[in-house]
């Protein structure tokens, strides 16, 4: 499955959609960034952009910021998005760990999303995973109170780790049972066939999905 078929807008944003960080390293003033107070998400690795177009298209009064290292699926993303004329999202090629604790302030994202992370498989590399102690004490530091992340992977491995990390953490509460809380505003149709192109891929092939959601406690 391709990405929706939205209209392309007269005028592109790609250089608007276009986060270049800058210098010194320090938090990013949301707000000024987007030009309004709306509550921020953040992606963990675009890909390709689905999850991107879907859920800023659709929820226009959220913005939108999506990470993504590899600078052909960042370039890929930005292009996506930027013909069909979104303000309410940034795209930025970078480094999600270092992003997080270096870029975000305290309590300043609404939600976090990450669909697919490399599930770095051999255990000499299970060191360069995204959902280890350090990154989880950070994510509980930049969400409000409340807030989501959502998790989603093929590797049954992983998905374990992130049970357990996410588990014996006292900062987040499992609500991976409430099926209701994947039916995302405006998206509801693609769901089904995934909201990412790596979903899409891995169904069609049979490989079995993990899908995970934690919320960020009102203390601790």
């Amino acid at each position: 499955m391709t990405l929706p078929d939205l209209p392309c807008a007269a005028t592109r944003t790609d250089e608007t959609i276009r986060l270049e960080l800058p210098e010194p390293v320090e938090p990013l003033d949301l707000a000024a960034l987007f030009g309004n107070d709306r509550v921020v998400e953040l992606e963990i690795g675009t890909g390709k952009g689905r999850f991107l177009l879907l859920a800023a298209s659709a929820r226009r009064d959220v913005n939108f910021i999506g990470l993504e290292y590899a600078r052909a699926y960042a370039e890929k993303t930005i292009e996506r998005l930027g013909k069909r004329g979104l303000t309410n999202v940034r795209v930025a090629r970078a480094e999600a760990a270092d992003f997080i604790t270096r870029r975000l302030g305290d309590a300043s994202l609404a939600g976090i999303h990450v669909y697919f992370p490399d599930p770095w498989p051999k255990k000499r590399h299970h060191k360069r995973r995204l959902i280890r102690p350090a990154v989880l004490s950070e994510m509980a530091r930049v969400l409000r109170p409340g807030s989501l992340v959502r998790l989603v992977t093929d590797h049954p491995d992983y998905a374990a780790v992130m049970r357990e990390l996410f588990g014996v953490d006292p900062r987040f509460a499992d609500e991976s049972g409430s099926t209701e809380l994947w039916q995302l505003p405006g998206m509801e149709s693609y769901i089904a066939p995934g909201v990412t192109n790596f979903e899409i891929k891995y169904r069609r092939q049979g490989r079995p999905i993990h899908r995970m959601i934690w919320r960020r406690r009102e203390s601790g």
